[in-house]
């Protein structure tokens, strides 16, 4: 007895269904890669954000104290390196050091002249373990 086989035209071929599983299957990659871009891209923002306040809030304290007097206000909260060439560098906060920002770490340098002094200040973040680009904030005071 010999079978007929029946040319059934109403299904899928196991070609078609595999096509079809690896269209989707680079469907769903594209999508989770972006998805995951996305929360690195907002996570650097959120981080930057952060990272400009910390620096104009630094600068501003800079720019509070009097001309004459930035040296001295600043030696008396922490230890500051002067170099033959006139500048202050305040030392590095190390992350965790700065309250409510602990991924992020500051420096404060301030070129003093009898005229002119310039105020800078760098911030940098870790993210994920990884430092970032340091973001630097500089102004110059003219002496009253």
């Amino acid at each position: 007895m010999s079978k007929k086989i029946i040319n059934n035209k109403g299904g899928f071929s196991l070609i078609e269904v595999l096509i079809a599983i690896s269209l989707f299957a680079f469907l769903v990659i594209g999508v989770l890669t972006m998805t995951s871009l996305g929360i690195k891209s907002n996570s650097y923002a959120q981080h930057h954000t952060k990272a400009v306040q910390l620096a104009e809030s630094s600068m501003e304290m800079l720019r509070r104290v009097d001309y004459n007097d930035v040296l001295q206000y600043f030696d008396g909260i922490s230890y500051s390196v002067v170099t033959p060439n006139g500048v202050t560098i305040f030392p590095v906060s190390e992350y965790g050091s700065i309250p409510q920002y602990k991924d992020f770490r500051r420096v404060l340098l301030v070129t003093y002249d009898p005229n002119v002094s310039t105020l800078q200040v760098t911030i940098t973040w870790r993210s994920q373990g990884v430092d970032s680009f340091p973001l630097v904030l500089a102004s110059q005071r003219v002496a009253p």
